[in-house]
């Protein structure tokens, strides 16, 4: 159970071999992987409620009425026998049927056309051209590619030519993690290297199966909320303030007030954040977790009387700089039971690493952006702006060799995992976490014997 600042366990020093810092999705992930393995863990979040970004929030309807919203993703996308699949299917959440989706865009040269999501909508895309169109044809016969430090441009204009990474990639990038594909290593996209791997992004992705769009009832923080019951360990109102090596091996955790004792400890905390406890431990790892770059998000979620045609929900995607900042929008299906009934559920993506404009800072100018891509929306009826100071790290080439390089720096017991390391998107976190704990013999031996 998630408890306030006793939590039940302070007192017995016995009780947590392995803190794991940070109940983010990231912390609580650690903990289920270590928990599953035979270690007693522990996980201190500083919040009031753990999950991180990964939590559905209260929203309530303009007249009162039980309503919600996303403030991470808003939903999981899942293949067959991925680390996400196994996880939910562990954890047993009731999840909604797949749905149908609705109409898809992508905003290009002033007007908006098909997302090219699907290779029906790439091949039906009018700025690629047939030449451009035809090179996609070609994806499959592409060999595996062999440049170190590979940024997502250079991936994309080799698997499917420099037409898709001049007229599609931008916007599709910017769409998810909210930076131009030039300035992002091959790491901010780990599923890329395990689709070529496979045999290329077509053969990869046919031998992974669909990806799917799901939805845990509740919300994708039913996921948080699952694990952080499941494990009964989370202990919450708890920052860390110091970390202090004991001569004899382990480490002593210091938040505010107790002082904890435990053969390992693993950093599930923002970069800037871990970078500030690794300063006295490890100069380098400290100095290269703080030059990962931090990407602040604005997300506004409004409420609009409903448009025929979009009951399934909508997505779009703009082509950077078209929309002033604006990188794009997507919403609730009709029937999600996060919305309102009888009201479209928007929520608008601002910032990331391109500039915004100052008309764009406030809803009524932002509402004007909107309507120029989508002209059939109506006034809201409700809005409200969550702003995500940090929120996506920026993933720049050479990054798994700057990972490589912390992780020799840190001292024997202490690990450190997070979306700077393994991408901000909950499938990658999961894939990457998963492996982490295999692979992390030594905790494991020293979680069980101590």
């Amino acid at each position: 159970m998630a408890g306030g600042p006793r939590g039940g366990v302070d007192g017995n020093r016995d009780s947590a071999r392995i803190i794991v810092l940070g109940g983010g999705i990231s912390g609580l992930l650690a903990a289920w992987h270590l928990r599953q393995r035979g270690c007693p863990v522990e996980v201190w979040e500083a919040s009031d409620a753990p999950g991180g970004w990964a939590q559905t929030l209260p929203w309530p309807g303009p007249a009162g009425e039980g309503g919600y919203l996303e403030r991470g993703p808003q939903g999981l996308l899942v293949n067959r026998d991925s680390a996400v699949d196994r996880l939910l299917r562990d954890l047993a959440l009731d999840l909604r049927p797949p749905q149908p989706k609705g109409p898809r865009w992508l905003g290009r040269a002033g007007r908006r056309g098909p997302s090219p999501a699907t290779l029906s909508g790439l091949l039906r895309t009018p700025g690629l051209g047939l030449a451009g169109k035809l090179r996609l044809l070609a994806e499959p016969f592409i060999p595996k590619g062999t440049t170190p430090d590979e940024t997502l441009q250079t991936f994309f204009a080799r698997r499917l030519g420099a037409g898709f990474a001049r007229e599609l990639l931008p916007a599709m990038v910017a769409g998810v993690l909210a930076a131009p594909p030039e300035c992002l290593g091959l790491e901010a996209l780990p599923r890329l290297q395990r689709l070529e791997a496979r045999g290329g992004l077509l053969l990869g992705s046919l031998r992974a199966g669909p990806a799917r769009t799901r939805l845990p009832v509740g919300g994708t923080g039913a996921l948080a909320r699952a694990l952080a019951e499941r494990l009964g360990c989370v202990i919450t109102r708890r920052p860390v303030r110091t970390l202090e090596r004991r001569p004899e091996g382990g480490w002593r955790v210091h938040g505010e007030g107790p002082v904890r004792e435990a053969a390992a400890v693993v950093l599930a905390l923002p970069a800037q954040v871990a970078a500030e406890l690794l300063r006295p431990l490890a100069p380098e790892a400290s100095r290269i977790l703080g030059a990962i770059p931090r990407l602040d998000l604005r997300v506004w979620h409004s409420r609009h009387a409903m448009v025929p045609g979009w009951e399934r929900g909508i997505g779009l995607l703009l082509h950077p700089p078209e929309g002033h900042g604006l990188l794009g929008a997507v919403s609730f299906a009709a029937d999600d039971p996060r919305g309102v009934p009888g009201l479209l559920q928007l929520r608008a993506y601002v910032g990331g690493a391109y500039p915004v404009a100052p008309a764009l800072e406030a809803w009524p100018g932002l509402f004007r952006e909107l309507r120029r891509w989508l002209p059939e929306l109506g006034e809201a009826v409700q809005v409200r702006e969550e702003a995500c100071p940090g929120a996506f790290p920026l993933l720049e080439p050479g990054h798994g060799a700057r990972v490589a390089r912390l992780e020799a720096d840190l001292p024997p017991g202490l690990h450190w995992l997070g979306a700077a390391r393994f991408g901000p998107g909950i499938p990658d976190l999961a894939e990457g976490i998963a492996a982490w704990a295999e692979s992390a013999s030594g905790l494991l031996v020293a979680g069980r014997h101590l």
